[in-house]
């Protein structure tokens, strides 16, 4: 009897893995238009423009069969339909990598995508969010013209091993969303070779984009915000009516942050490590003393540097490394409002500490 029960509990089991298999949702890869990066214009008319690059599966995997659809529509939610009138079969979503706003539509302000597009349940929280200098739509065709899909690919070796910090659309959205912090993405441009390139960072205020980094701009603001970065820093020192290059590369940062409540001001202490990557020939870095000479020239130009950046945020009214909610975490009767009020003006000062691990290979 107990064998028989035990038969009837397994058959039960079989059936309902039978059954769960069953439901579940199978869509085969030549069977669907996988969108892998999409953009968006703002149209002359105040409508969106909405162009996607979809792989061809049924065809060669060469870069000749990125298929490039254009739209245009008066919200977003509408692109999907429209652009499937133009394709044999569904569009779809769920595997897009990166979103690329034109620089114009940015600026107009981002919110409805946000909230229409962005926010739906089909996008995961991996994907990169991008600002072209140029329109979307050309930055999509030119990327197209590359014969290659490897702008995600792109953006993630810029972090892990160049200037950008690192982020995703969850970091975005914690950021477009939180007080006392603005959002920021990277900035992609179209170069004189006629390809696309990152370029830096575009600092959003609200749903608007604002403010611009170069390059450079944007290694400082990655030492301060990821500790993870290996940013190269380059200094010019001027000898003798000549101009000297010095590099270094970082391995780990670490910013803390003081508050004194009292005068309204802060103070940033920035800790790096950093090894020397090329440096003049009369440097002799055997000489702990001229080890000692050239970290103290770097720090001290880091130092006016990062000064200028953080001036450029408070002169243009962005808070993108969340000063505001740096200063709430240590004050209890901070206020939003009154507290930007006050953030222009507010004196940072800026320490840095650094530590030179090993020269490089290039002297």
């Amino acid at each position: 009897m107990k064998k028989w029960k035990k038969y009837q509990v397994f058959c039960l089991i079989l059936v309902c893995f039978v059954s769960l298999f069953g439901c579940t949702r199978t869509r085969i890869i030549d069977k669907i238009s996988i969108v892998h990066v999409f953009g968006f214009d703002l149209a002359e008319d105040g409508e969106l423009a909405g162009t996607a690059l979809i792989p061809d599966y049924t065809k060669s995997q060469d870069g000749e069969q990125i298929q490039a659809l254009e739209e245009k529509a008066s919200t977003s939610v509408l692109f999907v339909p429209k652009m499937s009138t133009h394709t044999s079969t569904p569009v779809e979503l769920a595997k897009i990598r990166v979103l690329v706003f034109g620089k114009s539509y940015a600026e107009a302000g981002i919110e409805d995508m946000v909230e229409r597009f962005i926010l739906t349940p089909q996008l995961g929280t991996h994907i990169q969010i991008v600002i072209s200098t140029d329109s979307a739509r050309n930055t999509l065709n030119t990327f197209k013209k590359e014969k290659s899909l490897t702008l995600a690919e792109r953006i993630q070796q810029n972090m892990q091993g160049q200037y950008l910090p690192n982020m995703n659309l969850h970091e975005f959205l914690n950021n477009f969303y939180g007080k006392g912090v603005d959002a920021y993405v990277p900035m992609v441009t179209i170069d004189d070779k006629d390809q696309v390139k990152i370029d830096g960072l575009g600092i959003f205020k609200k749903d608007k984009l604002k403010l611009q980094l170069n390059p450079d701009q944007t290694t400082l603001f990655s030492f301060i915000e990821d500790k993870r970065t290996q940013a190269t820093y380059k200094m010019v020192l001027n000898k003798n009516n000549k101009s000297e290059v010095i590099t270094a590369r970082a391995f780990h940062s670490k910013s803390n942050w003081d508050w004194d409540q009292k005068k309204k001001k802060l103070n940033l202490r920035l800790q790096l490590q950093m090894t020397l990557t090329q440096y003049p020939d009369r440097f002799d870095v055997e000489q702990t003393k001229v080890v000692t000479e050239m970290q103290k020239l770097i720090e001290e130009n880091l130092e006016k540097e990062i000064g200028k950046l953080l001036t450029t945020f408070q002169e243009n009214e962005v808070d993108p490394l969340g000063i505001g909610s740096i200063v709430r975490s240590k004050d209890r009767t901070w206020e939003e409002e009154s507290f930007y009020e006050l953030y222009s003006t507010l004196p940072i000062h800026v320490n840095v500490n650094l530590v030179i691990l090993h020269s490089g290979l290039e002297g």
